[in-house]
């Protein structure tokens, strides 16, 4: 949906709201940290307090607390990309009372990204503007989702510059925004960090039916963050932010490790989205979770003592670095046997979809994808070839032509079509970066359509989106696998969901 400016207009004359804007025009760095991330939220506060307390008011005193790179009075957007640029190259070297602080290395300039880019904001809020997402990146992904706007593409987490860069790249998106909706660079932050995580909050939901879980994956909590107070205290409702593996599925489970001085297996969970990438985190991968089931204890100490696990390789590692580390099929059943021997609790755990051995190894093309599943699938749910458009060329922008597989049309006026439902085919989405991009395709040609139905297919899977509050949010789908569609029940709710009426 685009910005309702009769709600926005609301929010601005609301008491919090004029407090929001009045805090990103007039308030200090400190200031906004204070206000955003707060000491319960759920979002980790390392690395968000700035080592300095100047209030920098305006570009004077920037330039008087930055020795390293020199500051401009003002910039143009062109002075800005090189600001960026130099900043990446050179690290920052900033000064107070109490000394000079430089930071150079690219992995501290992303950790101190949050301080680096709230002080940026006051020297040039037209320009760079704070980054206070911390580890919610996934909240950042559904506000670009609710309100139509593309973020950049994120970079692999090898490329440590890029991911850097990723932040002065999210800066001129939301420059462009801003200027869309006629914003101040205040009232823009005050969309970004109050009112867009309020709206999505309001309308925003984790609970959709769950995939079928395909892979496990194992995740670490510690005390250090208050791990160990959310998972004694949780319930089968709660849902939190988790560092996880960015190939995470939805549905996928995950088994908690609580590590020392606890050491052992705590509980067993959901991935209620699939795992994103984020750039700016020190640990890129993170998903959220939900549905968790505790269970008695696996100690470290049983797990070695274990005949299948004592050669494990997680075991051989002392069960360290595995917040994104898979387990086979073998292994999480191995586990659910530990944990029936103790309490049968075993027998109500999540259990693994086995959808591998089903593949359609006689789909090699994208047109086959089409041919042996996607049409059989449309005649099964009422349709006929009369019903749909193949390869329709729609008009994006610039007198560009693209081309989605199946459009199912509302309105066939030249230039001026409409589509309630969309498909699009790909032989095999391997990855979330894959389906991510099939997304950003057929979201695209949707956007143009006014679609209210987005679906993708490959030889092993079905993806469907709903528009929901006039817009789609990529996080939040139903899957089938193939397989499951020669189950009545399964073919039935696919049915309600994209059949013919």
């Amino acid at each position: 949906m685009q910005l309702n400016q009769y709600i926005w207009t609301n929010y601005k004359k609301s008491e919090g709201g004029q407090r929001t804007i009045r805090a990103f025009h007039e308030g200090s760095a400190q200031d906004i940290i204070d206000l955003f991330i707060p000491s319960d939220n759920q979002i980790p506060s390392f690395g968000l307090a700035l080592e300095f307390d100047t209030v920098v008011d305006d570009v004077e005193d920037l330039q008087d607390f930055c020795i390293k790179p020199v500051l401009p009075e003002t910039i143009t957007s062109e002075e800005a990309k090189d600001l960026s640029e130099r900043i990446i190259e050179e690290g920052v070297t900033l000064k107070d009372d109490s000394g000079t602080y430089n930071i150079s290395k690219l992995d501290e300039l992303t950790y101190r990204i949050p301080s680096l880019s709230t002080w940026l904001y006051f020297g040039y809020p037209a320009f760079f503007k704070p980054y206070l997402f911390g580890h919610n990146f996934h909240l950042l992904t559904r506000i670009a989702n609710t309100f139509d706007f593309e973020l950049p593409p994120v970079p692999l987490k090898r490329y440590r510059a890029e991911r850097l860069r990723y932040y002065f790249d999210l800066c001129r998106t939301f420059a462009e925004l801003e200027t869309h909706h006629g914003l101040s660079s205040a009232e823009m932050c005050a969309f970004l960090y109050d009112f867009a995580p309020r709206y999505v909050e309001a309308f925003g939901n984790l609970t959709t039916t769950l995939p079928q879980p395909t892979q496990v994956w194992m995740i670490g909590a510690n005390k250090a963050g208050g791990d160990f107070d959310f998972l004694d205290n949780a319930t089968p409702d709660s849902t939190h932010f988790w560092q996880g593996n960015e190939e995470t599925k939805r549905g996928d489970i995950l088994v908690m490790y609580c590590l020392s001085p606890r050491s052992y297996i705590h509980s067993v969970w959901r991935a209620m989205t699939d795992g994103v990438s984020d750039p700016l985190s020190h640990f890129y991968g993170s998903v959220y979770i939900g549905q968790g089931q505790r269970v008695s204890p696996i100690t470290y100490h049983e797990l070695k003592a274990d005949s299948y696990f004592k050669t494990h390789p997680l075991a051989r590692k002392n069960f360290q670095g595995l917040n994104d580390r898979p387990l086979t099929a073998e292994d999480y059943q191995r586990l659910k046997h530990l944990i029936f021997e103790k309490d049968r609790a075993a027998d109500v755990l999540p259990k693994l979809y086995g959808y591998e051995i089903e593949r359609n190894t006689s789909v090699r093309s994208e047109r086959d994808v089409e041919l042996q599943l996607i049409e059989p699938l449309l005649k099964r749910l009422g349709y006929t070839v009369q019903d749909w458009t193949r390869q329709l060329a729609v008009r994006m922008g610039r007198g560009e032509r693209n081309y989605p597989d199946y459009a199912f049309l509302t309105s066939k006026a030249k230039d001026f079509e409409q589509a309630g439902m969309l498909i699009e085919s790909k032989l095999a989405i391997v990855n979330n970066r894959g389906l991510e991009e099939a997304f950003r395709q057929v979201w695209s040609y949707g956007q143009r359509l006014s679609a209210h139905t987005l679906v993708i297919a490959d030889k092993d899977s079905i993806w469907i989106y709903k528009r929901e509050h006039n817009s789609f949010d990529r996080t939040i789908y139903i899957k089938f696998y193939w397989k499951q569609l020669e189950q009545v029940t399964e073919f039935q709710q696919l049915k309600r969901l994209i059949g013919k009426f």
